[in-house]
């Protein structure tokens, strides 16, 4: 459990797949996708933008479509100064001083997203904390892979 203190508040995080609901891991990954494919700045519609028009020229107007509608999905996200890797550790958030945090709708996120942004959560810990989330899922995925190939690998040699 990653804990943080801000304002005299304490928040912890899930931060290990057994113990965090289903719902929470797919929309963490969600918003992280979301991150990494779309973006949220001026910058990413730009590049998404720019994308679009090497597809026209090369004729491939199903990607040019797809790179358009990332560059809006993105515009549409810079405009609400929604930031999905925000939104991504905001689902991972478990209670905010003991009470439970389980509203992910969209408008259930974006409340917690404020409230961190109230507390003084700062964009470094934004970025740490959703690593950290991150580097131990990755951890423990690797455990998980290793036991079940060793599981297979045990029943193609028994049989």
């Amino acid at each position: 459990m990653i804990r943080l203190l801000k304002r005299k508040k304490l928040i912890e995080f899930y931060d290990s797949i057994e113990e965090m609901p289903h719902r929470n891991y797919m929309k963490f990954n969600k918003e992280m996708m979301r991150q990494n494919e779309v973006g949220n700045d001026e910058t990413d519609v730009l590049k998404r933008i720019e994308r679009a028009m090497s597809f026209i020229n090369a004729g491939s107007s199903d990607k040019a479509f797809k790179e358009l509608s990332n560059a809006r999905m993105s515009y549409t996200y810079a405009n609400a100064e929604l930031h999905p890797r925000g939104l991504a550790l905001a689902s991972m958030v478990k209670t905010i001083d003991g009470q439970p945090q389980n509203d992910l709708t969209s408008d259930g996120l974006r409340e917690v997203l404020v409230f961190l942004q109230d507390e003084g959560i700062t964009k470094k810990e934004v970025e740490t904390i959703s690593e950290q989330i991150k580097k131990k899922w990755n951890e423990n995925l690797k455990y998980f892979f290793r036991i079940n190939l060793k599981a297979k690998i045990s029943s193609i040699i028994r049989r």
